[in-house]
């Protein structure tokens, strides 16, 4: 089985997934999706199984690869993000953002339960989050989350505040902001789901009575 991860408010119900395909500009694919095993709020996470022909299987594993679940998040951890925001990227082309910014700016595995602070769009759920400062906008909901120096997918991006305030628009301001630990952090920043609160939530998923047999195996598969 090949499961794809999403954001929940990108998949919030069977409906608006399956069936449909899903794009992969950067091998010139596309995968049908056929079945969404879960789709939930606190971590923003919809998974769905693809189908992937097997002449297709070996370019999907070049690209693939699974959550980083045991590895707790460091202040200061340098970050990578690829997606197509539509912020400056009025073409919607794929977008990389590696710059000085892109990093943890939240203390050590600090975690919040966090509500949607985008201002346009918000979501109407709270989410596990850990705050960053990699350039993302609408448009880039369930891209990855990558440590730079390892290439672990360390979480998904879920959300930002929108509008940003002048001040966390400039890199001078945003080191001011890191070096004082300012509450700043928590209110005007992008966020992400760790990948340790999604470990945490399918290993509690694997024991629930409610999901079918397949959906376990894949979920005890995914985080063993």
């Amino acid at each position: 089985v090949h499961v794809l991860a999403t954001n929940h408010h990108v998949c919030p119900v069977e409906r608006d997934c399956v069936g449909d395909m899903a794009d992969f500009r950067i091998l010139k694919k596309r995968f049908k999706m056929t079945k969404l095993f879960i789709t939930s709020p606190s971590v923003d996470l919809a998974l769905l199984a693809i189908d992937v022909p097997s002449s297709d299987e070996a370019a999907l594993a070049s690209v693939a690869k699974n959550f980083s679940f045991k590895k707790d998040l460091k202040k200061g951890q340098d970050l990578l993000t690829i997606g197509f925001g539509v912020g400056g990227n009025p073409q919607n082309y794929m977008m990389a953002n590696q710059d000085s910014d892109c990093k943890v700016f939240s203390a050590t595995a600090d975690y919040k339960l966090m509500a949607d602070p985008d201002e346009f769009n918000p979501a109407g759920y709270k989410a596990w989050s850990f705050a960053h400062a990699c350039d993302i906008s609408h448009g880039d909901s369930g891209s990855a989350m990558v440590d730079r120096k390892s290439g672990d997918v360390v979480g998904i991006v879920w959300t930002g505040k929108i509008p940003k305030a002048s001040e966390v628009q400039i890199s001078a301001n945003l080191s001011k902001i890191f070096s004082a630990s300012s509450p700043a952090i928590w209110k005007e920043l992008s966020y992400a789901v760790p990948a340790s609160k999604i470990g945490e939530h399918l290993k509690k998923l694997t024991n629930d009575s409610q999901l079918d047999s397949e959906t376990k195996l894949v979920f005890k598969a995914i985080i063993k």
